[in-house]
């Protein structure tokens, strides 16, 4: 009997061993529910657009958020688009190309519109950001000090960002403010992200106002790192520039004006009253809750593979 019951408490006890040693991982959600509250950094509502098309044919509002990179971190692409925001310049503009998981432009062309007065002139040189180069290296350096006491004093496994995903494009890369930012040959630059905003340029030096913008829907667009600008990007309402009719003519043109789609308005978020003022916050790239949950999905791709985690929150 004694043997007995003894065999039965060792096999109840490596049961239980078995069943604790195959615990499944947390899910991508189950990670960001875990990060620390202030882990999650408020997105400010200076730095974000409301663009609006007409309704759907069901009826449904069709809105989608922009983020801009934040005023001490980007050039005068950016300062250009402010002030085409502020002065409501997009409003009735049309979308005239939709190519299929590449880019959905819109803006300038073919209007002609004539341009708001004091935009300044972007040179080339403005592709690349040496500002968000020093952020991204100052955000790398809390992160690896943060991975490094967390796998020492609480047991984790942080695997580096390098480590779960591949980069085949010849460049360093790694966060900076929740913003993917690449450097090569020395020099730092936003990359071409699924959801980017690129401003069109003309024939070099000649870099474009921001007047026109494509809107990246597709990975193909990481060949655009360095030979476009980045200002901005989608965190709200993807679908509604993606789930358009396609262009036919050839790169995803409209062939006729008659399938243009106009675009209802393009204005800064902070313009509306408070209390409809959209709120987002960003899991802030110090946070070693980020590599795990890019290791959550799989940790296979590029950087642009899992996006920044980026959640909405109540108005004020």
């Amino acid at each position: 009997m004694v043997t007995l019951l003894a065999g039965s408490m060792l096999m109840a006890g490596t049961a239980q061993a078995q069943e604790e040693a195959v615990q499944p991982e947390p899910t991508p959600e189950e990670i960001l529910n875990a990060a620390p509250a202030d882990h999650w950094l408020p997105i400010p509502v200076n730095d974000l657009m409301i663009f609006t098309l007409p309704d759907d044919t069901d009826g449904n509002p069709r809105q989608t958020v922009i983020q801009l990179i934040p005023a001490k971190l980007s050039g005068a692409h950016v300062r250009n688009v402010r002030k085409f925001a502020s002065q409501r310049w997009w409003d009735g503009t049309k979308i005239y190309r939709v190519s299929k998981n590449f880019v959905t432009q819109f803006g300038g062309n073919p209007d002609n519109k004539k341009l708001p007065n004091n935009l300044e002139t972007v040179p080339e040189s403005d592709y690349y950001n040496s500002a968000l180069g020093a952020k991204r290296d100052t955000d790398q350096a809390a992160l690896n000090a943060a991975v490094s006491y967390s796998n020492e004093y609480q047991g984790t496994e942080i695997r580096p960002l390098m480590k779960m995903i591949y980069e085949s494009y010849g460049m360093k890369v790694g966060f900076a403010a929740g913003w993917p930012v690449g450097t090569k040959g020395g020099k730092a630059f936003p990359l071409t992200c699924r959801g980017a905003l690129s401003p069109a340029h003309y024939d070099p030096p000649d870099a474009g106002s921001g007047a026109e913008i494509s809107i990246i829907t597709g990975e193909a667009a990481r060949s655009l790192d360095t030979t476009f600008g980045m200002v901005g990007r989608v965190i709200d309402g993807l679908e509604h520039v993606t789930n358009l009719p396609l262009g036919t003519a050839a790169g995803g043109f409209y062939a006729d004006k008659s399938e243009h789609i106009r675009v209802t308005s393009i204005r800064l978020a902070s313009e509306l009253p408070v209390a409809k003022q959209p709120r987002y916050e960003y899991l802030a790239s110090y946070s070693p809750s980020l590599l795990q949950y890019i290791e959550a999905h799989g940790g296979y791709g590029n950087i642009c593979t899992v996006p920044v985690p980026i959640r909405r929150m109540k108005p004020l």
